[in-house]
C-alpha cells in the first residue's frame, strides 16, 4: 500500500533522512522504531508532505504522492495522529470528532469510535483540556479514525502515559488491526509496538538499520542492544 524509496530529507542544512526505504502492505502494522533523534518523526511527516524529502519517492497505492500537501493526503486516504496529538482544547470531545466526522466515507462512524473509546462517551461535553493524556490520546486516535483512512499513521501513541492506559490503548488497536486496517506505527515502547505489530524496522543515523518481524527482533538482542538500547 505505501512504499517509500530512498528518502533524503534535510532540516535546513542538516541531512536527517539518509536514504529510507520501507514498505507497508495492505492490512500490516509496521512500526519504526529507534532512539530519540534517529528521524522516526521525520520519516512520517516526509510521508504526510509536512517536511516533503528532497530526494527519493513516496508512493500510496501505487501511484507517486512525493511532497503532496497534507490536506491531498488525508482525501486520499493517509490519516496522521502527530506526537503532540493535535486535538482543540476549547472544544468538547463531541465537537473534536464532529469537526472531521463525514469528511470521508468509510466503516469508522462517531458511534464507532464511542464503541470503541467507552471513556470518550462518557467525556463527549468535556472540553479537551479537561482531559486527562490517556483520554487526549484516545481523542486523537478516535479523530484519525473518523477520516476513514486507509492507511493510519500514528507518531508515539504512548508517550507519557500510565502503564494501564499504555495496555488499554494497545487492546483499542488491537482492535483496530482486527478491523483490517492498514498501520505505520513510530513507538519507543518496544513491548507496545512489538506486541502490536506484524513487521518492524529500526532507523538508526538518518537509515534503515534492521528489518524483519515482530517476533525476529524480539528474539535478537544484538540489534536491540545497538540500535535500540532495550
Amino acid at each position: 500500500m505505501l512504499r517509500v524509496e530512498d528518502i533524503h530529507t534535510y532540516y535546513g542544512a542538516s541531512h536527517i533522512l539518509q536514504g529510507v526505504s520501507l514498505e507497508v502492505g495492505e492490512g500490516e502494522v509496521v512500526a519504526l522504531l529507534g532512539r530519540n533523534g534517529a528521524g522516526k518523526t521525520t520519516t512520517l511527516r516526509s510521508v504526510i508532505g509536512l517536511t516533503p524529502p528532497k530526494r527519493g519517492r513516496i508512493l500510496f497505492k501505487e501511484k507517486e504522492i512525493t511532497g503532496a500537501r497534507p490536506h491531498a493526503m488525508a482525501r486520499l486516504g493517509l490519516s496522521y495522529m502527530p506526537e503532540s496529538r493535535g486535538i482543540f482544547p476549547s472544544l468538547s470531545v463531541q465537537e473534536n470528532l464532529t469537526l472531521v466526522e463525514g469528511r470521508r466515507k468509510g466503516p469508522w462512524t462517531l458511534a464507532g469510535v464511542y464503541e470503541l473509546f467507552p471513556r470518550l462517551r462518557e467525556r463527549r461535553e468535556n472540553g479537551g483540556a479537561q482531559l486527562s493524556g490517556g483520554e487526549q490520546q484516545m481523542l486523537a486516535i478516535a479523530r484519525s479514525l473518523l477520516l476513514n483512512p486507509e492507511l493510519l499513521i500514528l507518531d508515539e501513541p504512548t508517550e507519557g502515559l500510565a502503564p494501564i492506559v499504555v495496555r488499554d490503548i494497545r487492546e483499542r488497536l488491537r482492535l483496530v488491526k482486527e478491523s483490517g486496517m492498514t498501520i505505520l506505527l513510530v513507538e519507543q515502547n518496544f513491548r507496545f509496538a512489538t506486541r502490536l505489530a506484524d513487521r518492524v524496522y529500526v532507523l538508526g543515523k538518518g537509515a534503515i538499520q534492521w528489518s524483519g518481524t515482530a517476533q525476529e527482533i524480539i528474539a535478537d538482542e544484538t540489534v536491540q542492544q545497538t540500535w535500540l538500547g532495550v
